[in-house]
This record gives C-alpha cells, structure tokens and sequence, in this order.
C-alpha cells in the first residue's frame, strides 16, 4: 500500500511536471501550484501589471483562467491520472475585484463524478487575507478525444 504521502507527492510532481516552467501560460501568469490530491487544487499567481484592469488588479479573466485551470488540476487528482477532459459548463461569479497588488489564490474541489462528468466547486480569494473574490462551479467532461497529458491515461486504450 502506497503512503498518501507518496500518493499527493506524485500527484504534485506530475502537476509540475506539466505545468512547470516550460508551459508558456504558467510562466506568463507566475502560477504556482501549491497542492493537489484527493481531487483537490490550490494554485496561486502574482498580482502583475502586464495582467491588471485598468484599475490596476489582476483581470477578471485571468483570474477566470486561474480558476479554470485548478478545476481542470482538481479532476486530474481525483481521477489519477491525466486524461483529456473538456468544460461543459463553467460558472464564475465575482464578488468582488482584485485590487492592486492583491495576490491570488484558487482552491478547488472535485467534489462528485457520475459517468464520465466530473463536477467541481471552488473559490478565488486574496493571498495575503483570505478576502473572497469569486466562486466557481461547473462540469467537465472526462475521456475527450484529444490528447492525453499522461502516458498513464492511454495504456490499455490502443
């Protein structure tokens, strides 16, 4: 039996294996993950100004994108491995904006599977006080075609 140490670790080193410093959307936006495992995500990302509103905060579609992505490293915690999935539906309400120089967090849960969908919930909030900027939730279809980010996610499929 596998420590679940050993289990969030590999989850993690597949995480950043993928979106490490070589993927061009992780290095523009500063993402870092923070955790993965048991179908849950926490990545984080700067306040920069080459992403910032008119106002000087982060976008609201970055932080859309930061959102997107957790949800999309959520499922691929709780499934195990990194198959293709696609968004059906996404829904991101704003509380509120992000200010200048207000670093954010997302944290997202892949709280339910039934067949081949998977269904998560979540939030945006501040780095520095937790302050609530947006909720999420929305449904992702797992087993697209596409490409698989994995090797492990096409054995036995050929």
């Amino acid at each position: 039996m596998i420590a679940q140490s050993e289990v969030a670790n590999r989850y993690l080193t597949m995480a950043k294996t993928f979106f490490g410093t070589s993927h061009p959307l992780f290095n523009a936006f500063g993402i870092e993950i923070d955790e993965i495992g048991k179908g849950r995500a926490v990545m984080r990302m700067p306040c920069s100004v080459a992403l910032s509103d008119r106002h000087g905060g982060l976008h609201r579609g970055v932080v859309v994108t930061l959102l997107d992505t957790s949800c999309g490293l959520a499922i691929f915690s709780r499934l195990g491995d990194m198959r293709p999935i696609a968004t059906i539906d996404l829904r991101v309400d704003f509380i509120r904006e992000a200010l200048p120089g207000e670093d954010v967090r997302a944290e997202v849960e892949c709280y339910a599977m039934q067949g081949d969908i998977a269904y998560v919930r979540g939030k945006a909030v501040v780095c520095q006080d937790d302050a609530l900027l947006a909720s999420v939730s929305g449904s992702f279809a797992v087993g697209t075609l596409g490409p698989a980010f994995d090797t492990t996610a096409t054995k036995g499929t050929e």
